[in-house]
Parts: structure tokens; C-alpha cells; sequence
């Protein structure tokens, strides 16, 4: 059975009997990869869990709004990223420090020398730095193409834009990134 099945025959059980076990078994099989995306764009664990509850909330009151002529992990990410953008506006305020905290505890993790290691922190700190400057439909494309590996029609779906604006964002944020990266790399900072 395909998982394109398995959740149909789930979404099925919880609109026709509010089989609320299904439901928790969608919620299990996502759970994971939205907390990691939310995290990766707001960077805070209690406002992650609160914005994770809201997304599932949203989730299982929408269900019945679902198309599955299309992907569902799609519709449950473009919940995701409407629910973050809500949240930004909530906050008045962009979020920050993006993804450090995963990839300095992941840089720990190896078994490079202390020297290295310390390099790399302040190598990546200062990537992140520049990634988290992008504006938030450039940062939301690039995390959602590069840290999650949709496609651009995915990430268009998830956005709701086309697939072009989708391929455009992503490009803007890589450009922007290479020319930041290398004005630090001139200055020596990088």
C-alpha cells in the first residue's frame, strides 16, 4: 500500500466517523518534519509547539477541504507556512537566529578537532546570519527547497504561487546569498 493510500484510507476514516486514532496516526507520521521546518524558521521551541498545535488544529478542521488529486504532505505544508506567517504577524517581528542551534549541535556531533570545530560554529553562524536576513517568501522557498527537498511545483503549492515564482524565489535567495557570502569572504569575516 503506497502512503499516497495509507493516508487517503486515514483522511477517509476521520471525515466519515471522526475516527480520531486515524488522526493521530496523520499527526505521528507528520509530526517530525513540521516541528523541524517551524523551528528552522522561527527558532523558538515553545512558540514551535504552539505553532505546531495550531497547524494540526487547522488540519483536522480543514480536512474535509482537502484534494486528493494533490499531494497531502503539499496541503499540510501550505498550512505550515500560512500558520509561521501568521505567527510572524502575531510577533510584529522577524524571526532570528534561524537554524544555528541545529547545525552547531550537528557540527558538535562529528569528530572533528576542537580548532575545526570551533571554525566551522562561526563559519556556519555567520551563514545562517546572512540566510536569516532574506526576506520570508525567499527564506520560506530556499528551507522548503533545500532543508525539506520539495520540488519547485511543490513549493508553489505550498506558497500559492506558480511554479516560476517558486523557481524565482529560490534563485533571489541563492544570488543574494552568494553575494553576501562573498563580501564577507572579502572582508575575511568568512
Amino acid at each position: 500500500m503506497t502512503i499516497m493510500k495509507h493516508e487517503d484510507i486515514l483522511i477517509s476514516k476521520i471525515l466519515n466517523g471522526g475516527d480520531m486514532e486515524s488522526f493521530s496516526v496523520l499527526v505521528q507520521s507528520y509530526q517530525v518534519q513540521l516541528y523541524n521546518f517551524v523551528y528552522k524558521m522561527i527558532n523558538s521551541k515553545e512558540d514551535t509547539e504552539d505553532i505546531l498545535q495550531e497547524i494540526f488544529i487547522k488540519v483536522y478542521n480543514n480536512l474535509y477541504k482537502y484534494n486528493n488529486k494533490y499531494s497531502f504532505s503539499t496541503w499540510v505544508y501550505s498550512i505550515a507556512v500560512n500558520t509561521v506567517k501568521s505567527s510572524y504577524k502575531k510577533r510584529k517581528c522577524r524571526p532570528s537566529n534561524y537554524f544555528i542551534d541545529n547545525l552547531i549541535e550537528e557540527i558538535s556531533s562529528s569528530d572533528n578537532c576542537p580548532e575545526l570545530l570551533i571554525e566551522s560554529k562561526e563559519y556556519y553562524t555567520k551563514i545562517i546570519e546572512v540566510i536569516d536576513n532574506l526576506k520570508e517568501k525567499q527564506k520560506t522557498a530556499f528551507v522548503l527547497k533545500y532543508l525539506k527537498n520539495f520540488s519547485y511545483k511543490e513549493i508553489g503549492n505550498i506558497m500559492c504561487i506558480s511554479q516560476e515564482a517558486a523557481k524565482m524565489k529560490v534563485h533571489r535567495a541563492k544570488t543574494i546569498l552568494a553575494e553576501k557570502l562573498e563580501i564577507l569572504r572579502k572582508k575575511g569575516e568568512l
